[in-house]
């Protein structure tokens, strides 16, 4: 299936057609050849669009011009670069992954345009990809078949092979040349997560040789190749000496392997194929030729990308897209971003709401009317943070710098310049509305005002204020660090800038954000109340909680019901029940149960009983 430069006429021909001229001539324009000395760059700039993608057209024009770099005497080294100021390569187009799924041969189509990056791989000259901002799935890939690569610290450099998460497997060499570069345990890290790394990280891994500042670049990656070509020097393809030591240990892969596979079982309950299949070709093929593996691996991406778990993880892609491209409302409107804020209620959901603040350097007041309050609030963001470094995502002074950012206080002073300030008292109306007329009195005029309430009139509250425009609702889910999901309630006087000022804040700190109406238990807790009301049922006609948890899970749902009680707090589970059977009558009927819990001071993990 590897294309040669005689056979490239002939298969192109059967490529192209399937594009228009457009396309065709989009892609010369995208990807093209220049020279600076004797180092050639070859570079990508997508024509007319913000992203680098890695489509059909654009595949073949690279393997033209790696056929022209190969004749050229004059180009002693190459280096792979963007023009783009956030993105190297996005990945592959997400649209002709769609296609694939229905086209006979795709295995076939795979293994040529994997033979491109071959080609690139074994280019006689030494190559360096030079890598800015996101390089994701089939860009991470080019950049693996590189014989260097060389990343900017800028915090929008992100690397990584996501594709497990589009339910499919890294196709175009990933499964194969980034065990071969970082060993097993980094590389099934990577390729089974399909999380994204920092060019810090990813030097610490192994997967990124040199981290310079972005002004730099190009400048550097011209140097350095320039050095390569002096001494031709193309990569040296010995194995880490921990990936040595581990084959020299009887069955030392092999338990790697099963501890992974026990992993993704304990994540993914084998409810999604694609890590699965991923750590299938990656056991199957270690240690094996770089052609064979290739094979395999594109005969998982070819079985994966029919399944009906890559086409709706394609559609919730999409989704999200979207919603990168959209402010929540029907105007542009043009929203500042969001330096400083405040939170009201330093329980378990105020104190990790004021985390995810800090985390995303936000400056944040947490308030609460005692101390012995913010303390615990403060204790559950610290523990928060602390995960985080035992994890070894963030260090032990970049922990005392996020907590510096957050201020505990049990009154108003600094509220006049706030930009947010995000209401999480107890579920209860009077109260929410004396605070927000409290916030009002407080807080300057360019301060949004938004509730966390998970079921109460957003309405209500904002008419208990002069102002309801600023009034919006702000629903975070628990665990606020986990989950991604912020429910934006609009009242109705909430007003547009409101709106799109949450929106896009809830954006900025990682989350996805949808704008919902203001009805009892909104959108959420509507579907989720009677899914949580049977599982009461269940455990009061003598259902045990583990066993009804492990069944919903081995279901796909990524927490069991009692679980998410446990997690969310029984006293909020009854007080949205009796607000939805209120709005909603007997089939919203909560469970007799809760109440008589609740009663006895059992409200979950919050309490520290169940």
């Amino acid at each position: 299936m590897e294309f040669t430069p005689e056979r490239f006429r002939e298969e192109a021909a059967s490529f192209t057609k399937n594009f228009n001229e457009t396309a065709m001539s989009a892609a010369e324009k995208s990807v093209r050849l220049e020279k600076k000395g004797n180092v050639g760059f070859i570079v990508f700039d997508q024509h007319e669009e913000k992203a680098n993608k890695l489509s059909t057209p654009n595949m073949l024009r690279l393997y033209e011009l790696l056929v022209q770099v190969s004749k050229d005497s004059s180009i002693e080294a190459l280096v792979l670069f963007s023009k783009k100021p956030t993105i190297f390569i996005a990945g592959a187009d997400i649209a002709e992954i769609q296609r694939l799924a229905s086209e006979p041969g795709v295995d076939e189509i795979i293994q040529k345009l994997q033979s491109i990056f071959t080609f690139l791989e074994r280019l006689k000259i030494p190559s360096i990809a030079a890598i800015h901002g996101a390089c994701m799935g089939g860009g991470t890939e080019m950049a693996l078949a590189c014989d260097y690569r060389m990343a900017t610290d800028d915090p929008r450099t992100k690397i990584g092979l996501p594709e497990v998460m589009l339910g499919v497997l890294p196709g175009w060499g990933g499964t194969q040349r980034m065990p071969k570069l970082l060993g097993l345990e980094k590389s099934l890290d990577l390729i089974l997560s399909g999380r994204t790394i920092d060019a810090k990280t990813a030097k610490r891994f192994g997967l990124v040789d040199k981290v310079v500042p972005k002004e730099f670049l190009e400048d550097k990656a011209l140097a350095w190749a320039g050095e390569l070509a002096k001494k031709k020097e193309k990569r040296d393809k010995t194995k880490p000496i921990g990936e040595r030591m581990l084959e020299a240990v009887p069955g030392g892969k092999w338990i790697i392997f099963d501890q992974a596979k026990k992993a993704l079982m304990s994540k993914t309950k084998g409810n999604y194929p694609a890590p699965l299949r991923a750590l299938e070709v990656v056991k199957k093929t270690y240690g094996g030729s770089l052609d064979a593996g290739l094979k395999e691996e594109a005969k998982g991406f070819a079985d994966l990308v029919s399944t009906p778990e890559s086409k709706n993880l394609i559609h919730v892609y999409y989704l999200n897209e979207s919603v990168k491209k959209d402010n929540g409302t029907d105007r542009e409107i043009k929203t500042k971003d969001v330096k400083s804020a405040a939170v009201l209620g330093a329980g378990t959901m105020g104190g990790g709401i004021a985390q995810l603040f800090a985390a995303k350097n936000v400056h944040t007041h947490l308030k609460d009317i005692n101390w012995d309050a913010i303390t615990k609030g403060f204790g559950h963001a610290y523990s928060l943070f602390e995960k985080q470094v035992k994890r070894r995502k963030m260090k032990p002074s970049e922990l005392d710098n996020a907590m510096a950012r957050i201020q505990g206080t049990t009154h108003y002073g600094g509220f006049k310049n706030l930009d947010v300030v995000v209401e999480a008292v107890v579920e209860n109306m009077d109260l929410k509305k004396k605070v927000f007329q409290e916030l009002e009195a407080n807080c300057g005029p360019q301060t949004v005002l938004a509730t966390n309430t998970s079921s109460l009139s957003v309405t209500e509250m904002g008419r208990a204020t002069k102002n309801p425009g600023r009034v919006v609702g702000m629903h975070f889910f628990n665990p606020v660090d986990k989950m991604p999901l912020i429910e934006i309630i609009r009242g109705k006087e909430t007003s547009d800038e409101a709106v799109a000022t949450i929106f896009q804040f809830s954006k900025a700190i990682g989350k996805t954000p949808i704008v919902v109406g203001d009805g009892p238990g909104f959108v959420v807790n509507r579907i989720l109340a009677p899914y949580l009301n049977e599982a009461v049922f269940l455990m009061a006609e003598g259902v045990p909680p583990k066993k009804l948890d492990a069944v919903l899970e081995s279901f796909g749902m990524p927490m069991g019901p009692a679980t998410l009680l446990d997690e969310i707090g029984l006293d909020v589970g009854q007080k949205v029940s009796k607000i939805l059977y209120q709005a909603f009558g007997e089939r919203m009927k909560p469970p007799a149960l809760m109440d008589k819990v609740t009663e006895g001071g059992h409200y979950g993990k919050k309490t520290g009983l169940i």
